[in-house]
């Protein structure tokens, strides 16, 4: 499975392999999914916000695991990395900024995660 998500003419999709990655950052709320789903019909300004926060989040985490004179966030890794080989904590923090870079790039335009 996989998220696919769409902002005015972008669209990209990865695999929901690391979606640990995202609900650890992007906590439920009020009446609002956590993860990507969380995204599902805010305006790309108000996903966008959402996103920019999910990484302040992250920048907490990498902090908390980091190892002293490691390269290459090792723990931060082994704890996003898919277990089955299928999706990276790279490529999901890149998916993520390419979903926040669109959803800038269309500040009005729903956004669709499916």
């Amino acid at each position: 499975m996989s998220y696919d998500i769409s902002v005015g003419k972008w669209s990209g999709n990865y695999t929901s392999n690391v979606s640990a990655l995202f609900y650890d950052h992007m906590p439920e709320s009020d009446n609002v999914l956590g993860g990507l789903n969380g995204l599902h019909g805010l305006k790309g300004r108000e996903a966008g916000d959402r996103i920019a926060e999910a990484f302040e989040r992250i920048s907490h985490t990498r902090r908390k695991l980091y190892v002293d004179g490691a390269i290459g966030e090792p723990a931060f890794c082994a704890k996003y990395d898919a277990k089955n080989g299928w999706g990276s904590a790279i490529g999901g923090l890149v998916f993520l900024a390419e979903i926040m870079a669109a959803c800038y790039q269309h500040p009005l335009a729903k956004v669709s995660v499916g």
